[in-house]
């Protein structure tokens, strides 16, 4: 009798307890920010824009491959009424598939999407899974219209936590453009008859072509005045096509050929082209063509017996451009920094034609000995790497290749010059070093 007494008396307390359970959808508890239902994208009041660039970062790293974008050019970054060059165009996601791991989240750099920690996010119950597929408008009617009123990135609170443990100011809040305050200042900025977006910067008028006063003899025409990322990509574009023709074993038309020539000879900010480029490429006055170290067409111009090997062989084309490359991008960053040119960069700019081989190219030794008519004879050539006889003559990777005589010839004169700079006496070793690899043992440390 007693047991069945406390069975009524449970029983009972069971029947009166409140329910600890609620009633959805009637009765709903408020979410956390940091709570998942499914990604969506951010809108940018303060430009009426997307924060998506469409960069792909987050289709690149979205483990159940659910999302899809189209990027495009952002026409108002050429008015100056934002910052981004790219937008985006189209954005599918389908919820069926999202496993709402927050990844795409993390990896964004621009802040673009979110996790919908509202109800809304997590009622998307249907009958056909392809009511799950959301497209870009979708995806940005929840911030777009509001419902969205405190979009959450997982770094906010980290940020924030580890502030208050150091003392420090609180971090700003992310994504300030997509939240109510941004969104509030948008629609008054629209009642007071201003611009529906900030306005980022005053975009400078497009430079016009201007009309260039006539040469002496010659007619009147256009000349174009252009900067040089212009001038850059017109003659990379004249130069594919003169590629694509040669390629076909076609012969490049002429009008392919002044375009290379116009825009290799033009500079910046200033008229240029056309005969004045010409009368550059020519040389003055002679019976013939002061050559250079390119063709019309861009490409690269060897002297005789240099570049025609088979490939494959050191003397072969791409070998030798390879080595002139390599040499051009060495004297590039050592007069950059102010530096010597050591000689056997000088030797190779020289030997493969380079325009940059100091003290005069081999185009114009080649006039002054009779080859060519440009305008007289110029500098002699950069001096050449000489040992005595017997050193540096070796195959490479040999002790006594010129590479490893010359690094240590210059190692010895390095160490000279340093027991000078400390008025020290060079050593007899040193001394031997420097004179039996045919260097000059230096007498200052300058």
């Amino acid at each position: 009798m007693k047991g069945i007494l406390k069975g009524l008396a449970t029983t009972m307390s069971t029947m009166t307890r409140k329910p600890v359970t609620i009633e959805y959808p009637d009765d709903r508890h408020v979410l956390p920010v940091r709570q998942r239902s499914f990604p969506v994208l951010t809108w940018d009041f303060d430009h009426d824009e997307p924060f998506c660039t469409g960069c792909m970062v987050c289709v690149r790293n979205c483990p159940v491959d659910c999302m899809t974008a189209v990027m495009r050019d952002n026409p108002k970054y050429a008015t100056g009424e934002s910052n981004r060059r790219k937008i985006i165009e189209k954005f599918w996601i389908d919820y069926g598939r999202c496993m709402r791991c927050n990844i795409c989240v993390e990896v964004c750099n621009f802040e673009a999407i979110v996790m919908d920690n509202t109800w809304g996010g997590h009622e998307h119950a249907s009958y056909d899974r392809r009511d799950l597929h959301m497209d870009i408008v979708d995806l940005l009617t929840p911030s777009k219209s509001g419902a969205l009123p405190q979009p959450f990135h997982p770094w906010d609170e980290l940020d924030a936590n580890v502030a208050k443990v150091e003392g420090k100011e609180l971090p700003a809040p992310r994504m300030l453009g997509a939240r109510p305050e941004a969104r509030a200042a948008q629609a008054a900025r629209i009642e007071s008859g201003g611009p529906i977006g900030i306005i980022e910067r005053v975009v400078e008028a497009p430079k016009t072509v201007a009309k260039a006063a006539p040469a002496a003899g010659q007619g009147g025409g256009d000349e174009e005045i252009l900067s040089e990322s212009k001038i850059r990509a017109k003659r990379m574009r004249a130069e594919r096509e003169a590629k694509a023709f040669r390629d076909r074993g076609e012969e490049v038309p002429q009008e392919i050929l002044d375009a290379v020539a116009k825009y290799t000879a033009m500079k910046p900010g200033q008229a240029g082209g056309g005969a004045a480029a010409g009368a550059a490429v020519g040389g003055g006055g002679g019976t013939g063509e002061l050559l250079t170290g390119t063709h019309p067409d861009g490409s690269m111009r060897f002297p005789p017996g240099v570049g025609d090997g088979p490939k494959g062989d050191p003397n072969s084309a791409e070998k030798v451009r390879a080595r002139r490359m390599r040499a051009e991008r060495n004297f590039k960053e050592l007069t950059a920094k102010g530096e010597e040119i050591p000689a056997d960069i000088a030797k190779v700019l020289f030997d493969t034609g380079s325009d940059l081989a100091p003290g005069g190219t081999i185009w114009a030794t080649l006039v002054s000995a009779g080859g060519g008519g440009g305008g007289g004879a110029a500098a002699a050539p950069a001096a050449k790497l000489e040992f005595p006889p017997g050193i540096g003559i070796g195959p490479k990777g040999d002790p006594n290749s010129p590479e490893k005589v010359r690094a240590r010839r210059t190692r010895a004169i390095r160490t000279a010059k340093a027991h000078l700079e400390k008025g020290e006496a060079i050593p007899d070793d040193i001394i031997s070093t420097i004179t039996t690899l045919g260097g000059e043992v230096p007498t200052s440390a300058s």
